[in-house]
């Protein structure tokens, strides 16, 4: 087997110290998993007079880094439809389009297929020069360097920051690394959105995974490195890598996902996801297409008279997980984590400072309220688009089942000293009819949670009701803002712990969107906390200002 080097930017930390670095890993991972994915279309009033479904098929893929296959495909309908049909678009994407007439009840397809998935990488990366000479781009790839509807290759700040970003890069492998830099460090993890535009996510620093795509895209095409997006399936289970002391947790929610490939004159088309990796994708991501943007990769439906209820569930049992990886080294940049196969030969151009919004200040006596707000209480999963046609979103549950055998904790940063009455934490209840949850809210020490705070009352399960979505689950310390424990300014942990038989999903917000990179930790027995998570929970912290010395 090949070795693999995967480069993973995170904090490392060194005699209590947090420091930013890339992590360079060593090892293979070689994965082999059996995917049921079921849609189902309800009618809303009545009868459905034709109903209309377009969806993907799950294809091979190989790159110079990864090998997908795909075996033992099936598909099944219920009812059985008027018309099953395959096609094939100009990007090469196989499709199937299959019709129903006169519907009363749910029509539903259920797709079961098997995929292998082996990551074999070396140190090699590309030696293509940069700037890309036009007139030796082939015609294939030179059509993705053309604008389209969600990346807007021709808009002004685009093309401004895309020319700065990349400037300093002798090679293409550069000047990509520099540019997925800044879009890592820069923008935020939001879902669901209302625009998933390259402009509009430029302008807002926000958005899903198509998001952070099609930004991404337009800045490669506007400086000529051809892009284009890459759609299909990401499966939620949590895989670990090695870092000093510890492990990173890479983690994703399960579902539609969106990334991109580049295209090298040297290695042809390469995978990246903007979010995580360069050069490949991890091995929880399952490719169906490509195009220029989201809306050539997306399952869609027409129907009449009116559209139907759309929800889907994709489940997965692996057969094989072997990741074998160890730390080789680090390099610096990004400040946010990611991985890669291999830094450039000349180096990445050098980054442009993330902008800092100044903390603002709380007024004494006011009310205070900190933390990763932003979540989605429940997400229809399509969009739209007409009176009788729809698309399937790339929002998805991102969730954390955190009543098994870890223990989860968060981190946040308290500017003023405040007096707590309530941490409520965005989770969603399964069972607990005789279980109970509560938080400590303890000391940071040494970039991990300490052994000093304060304990809330419990909350018990049977007086939660059950809900679709995710909602505040409020754990109190006081009857009131005035009489809550204080907090000095400095930096603490959330720690959910429970009993009996309490059953709940914890909401994260894929990437940083609230703090550091290791902000969100877990253990499985003790105090050391070795394990940092690739994203932070959403929660928030509910008290008042005050004035004066003490507290935890």
């Amino acid at each position: 087997m090949k070795s693999l080097l995967i480069i993973f930017s995170v904090l490392i930390v060194f005699a209590g110290t947090a420091v930013a670095a890339t992590l360079v890993l060593q090892g293979d991972i070689s994965d082999e998993v059996e995917v049921t994915h079921s849609r189902s279309f309800k009618p809303v009033d009545g009868r459905l007079d034709s109903l209309s479904f377009r969806f993907y098929n799950p294809s091979d893929f190989k790159s110079g880094a990864m090998n997908q296959r795909v075996s033992a495909r099936k598909v099944s309908y219920a009812p059985e439809p008027e018309r099953v049909r395959t096609e094939r678009d100009s990007f090469g994407n196989s499709f199937t389009v299959v019709e129903w007439k006169g519907l009363v009840n749910e029509a539903t397809v259920t797709e079961t297929y098997r995929v292998s998935v082996s990551i074999e990488l070396n140190e090699a990366g590309s030696l293509g020069p940069f700037p890309l000479r036009s007139k030796e781009i082939p015609e294939e790839a030179a059509r993705f360097l053309n604008t389209s509807p969600l990346v807007e290759t021709g808009d002004a700040d685009i093309k401004k920051l895309a020319s700065t970003l990349a400037a300093g890069a002798a090679t293409e492998q550069a000047a990509v690394d520099a540019i997925l830099n800044w879009v890592v460090d820069n923008v935020k993890y939001r879902s669901p959105v209302s625009d998933y535009g390259a402009a509009r996510t430029l302008a807002t620093r926000e958005g899903n995974c198509q998001n952070f795509s099609h930004l991404a895209i337009a800045l490669l095409r506007s400086v000529g490195i051809p892009a284009r997006i890459a759609g299909g399936v990401s499966l939620g289970r949590p895989w670990k890598v090695p870092v000093e002391g510890g492990h990173l947790v890479q983690s994703i929610g399960q579902g539609g996902h969106a990334w991109m490939e580049v295209w090298y004159p040297d290695l042809g088309w390469v995978p990246y996801d903007a979010q995580q990796s360069r050069l490949f994708v991890g091995p929880r991501h399952i490719r169906q297409t490509a195009g220029m943007d989201s809306i050539d990769i997306n399952d869609s439906w027409r129907a009449s008279p009116k559209l139907p209820r759309f929800s889907e569930n994709i489940s997965a049992e692996y057969l094989r997980d072997d990741i074998e990886l160890s730390l080789k080294g680090s390099v610096p940049a990004p400040s946010s984590y990611v991985m890669a196969s291999s830094l450039p030969k000349a180096g990445p151009a050098p980054p442009l400072p993330i902008p800092v919004e100044p903390s603002k200040p709380v007024p004494k006596g006011g009310v205070v309220e900190i933390g990763n707000i932003s979540f989605a209480p429940l997400t229809d999963f399509y969009t739209d688009i007409k009176a009788d046609s729809g698309q399937r979103t790339f929002d998805k549950e991102t969730a954390e089942y955190v009543t098994g055998e870890h223990t989860f904790a968060q981190a946040f940063t308290v500017e003023a000293p405040m007096r707590v009455e309530t941490v409520s934490l965005a989770m969603h209840k399964f069972g607990g009819r005789l279980g109970s949850l509560w938080i400590d809210v303890v000391n940071d020490a040494g970039g991990r949670p300490g052994m000093e705070g304060v304990r809330s009352l419990p909350l018990m399960l049977d007086t939660v009701a059950y809900h679709p979505g995710y909602k505040w689950f409020d754990f109190r310390f006081a009857d009131s803002r005035d009489n809550g424990p204080l907090l000095k300014p400095g930096r603490y942990w959330i720690i959910l712990r429970k009993s009996k038989d309490a059953v709940v999903n914890w909401a994260y917000t894929p990437g940083n969107r609230y703090g550091g990179p290791d902000d969100a930790r877990s253990t499985e027995a003790g105090i050391d906390w070795p394990n940092i998570m690739n994203y932070d929970f959403n929660f928030k912290v509910t008290g008042s200002s005050v004035g004066g010395e003490g507290g935890v």
